[in-house]
């Protein structure tokens, strides 16, 4: 870590630093998935381009998901603990 904070000589600081870490764990999870053949977040034997766009699949299907999870008026219904 060289950032001004901890090295007065260097010329980073560590805004920046966490700003890179986040930005290069962010890719390395996305190059991990994608390549990944077998998955829960992909279909099962998906080609290389259907598993690159799994980010955009994902979000649609939580967004789906939350429908069912929901009633009309926007509040959630109740758990099979609180129905009993």
């Amino acid at each position: 870590m060289n950032v001004v904070e901890i090295n007065p000589g260097s010329l980073e600081t560590l805004p920046r630093y966490v700003e890179t870490t986040i930005a290069l764990t962010l890719l390395t999870v996305y190059v991990v998935i994608t390549l990944q053949p077998h998955s829960s977040i992909h279909k099962e034997n998906s080609t290389l381009r259907e598993r690159s766009v799994w980010p955009i699949v994902l979000i649609w299907r939580l967004a789906r998901n939350k429908r069912v999870f929901f009633k009309k008026g926007g509040e959630p219904e109740k758990t099979m603990d609180e129905k009993v």
